[in-house]
């Protein structure tokens, strides 16, 4: 089973190249470029939006398709999926495609970074929350094909059931329960965990994400340099999101994944 997640950095393109291109964390070198050649991307890249007068604002998109922990697959198979997955993705379409599979982590994945500027016609990259499940659906459908396992509802990465809520303790178990029922009054940290929640589910990037918040009275403190997020409701009340992954399972973590950490 593979799940697609949007990278969201302000780093460099540059940088972010020579991050997924790294020696030690690729296997064999499981390099390949669309409409680019991997150890000139940056070059080629960069001329593309020289060529066009694009040189500003976003520079690439980044997206990993990553593995199950204990999917009965190779680096070699998982780059074999991610070449055939980038090459039928319509959105890829005339855009440069650096592909590089990872095995430094508990399980295989696979980065791709997009040129934000079209090498065919100079526009810019542009998609929406339909085309991020697009995407989704696609590396389910290859994968479906090369008798891997796919994404289930309901279900954690691993395969597991997912359940509604967790607790540390019992009464705090009871009184969550208690709110998901309608049988008490919605907490504020419950009420959070719902915003938070419909926001990940419809962003795409870093910055829709935040700007979803904000549309709904909530900001977040998001800092690359620390680990977690903190938000905060219109009253001031604050919850980490360790506390919302604790309670509802919700999975924040996902957001602020090693790889964007280490740009």
């Amino acid at each position: 089973m593979a799940v697609i997640k949007a990278v969201s950095s302000h780093a460099p393109i540059g940088t972010a190249i020579d991050y997924v291109e790294k020696r030690e964390k690729t296997e064999e070198r499981l390099l390949y470029g669309i409409g680019v050649t991997p150890e000139t991307a940056k070059e080629e890249m960069q001329a593309t939006k020289e060529i066009y007068g694009k040189t500003d604002g976003r520079t690439y998109k980044h997206f990993v398709q990553s593995f199950a922990p204990g999917e009965n697959i190779t680096p070699e198979k998982a780059h074999e999926i991610a070449k055939e997955f980038a090459e039928s993705f319509e959105l890829f379409k005339g855009y440069e495609v650096l592909i590089a599979t990872h095995k430094d982590k508990k399980h295989v994945h696979t980065h791709f970074i997009i040129n934000s500027v079209s090498f065919e016609d100079g526009k810019k990259f542009q998609m929406s929350s339909k085309d991020l499940q697009k995407m989704k659906d696609r590396s389910d459908e290859i994968c479906h094909e090369h008798g891997l396992s796919i994404c289930e509802k309901n279900k954690t990465f691993d395969g597991h059931e997912r359940t509604g809520i967790t607790a540390w303790t019992k009464e705090k178990y009871h009184f969550m329960k208690d709110m998901l029922e309608g049988k008490s009054v919605k907490s504020y940290v419950y009420n959070t965990m719902e915003v938070v929640k419909d926001s990940m589910n419809r962003a795409v990037s870093r910055e829709e994400f935040v700007k979803l918040l904000s549309e709904k009275g909530y900001s977040v403190d998001w800092q690359d340099k620390h680990k977690h997020l903190t938000f905060m409701n219109q009253d001031g009340n604050k919850v980490r999101d360790t506390n919302l992954n604790k309670t509802f399972n919700l999975g924040i973590g996902m957001l602020l994944s090693e790889e964007l950490m280490k740009l």
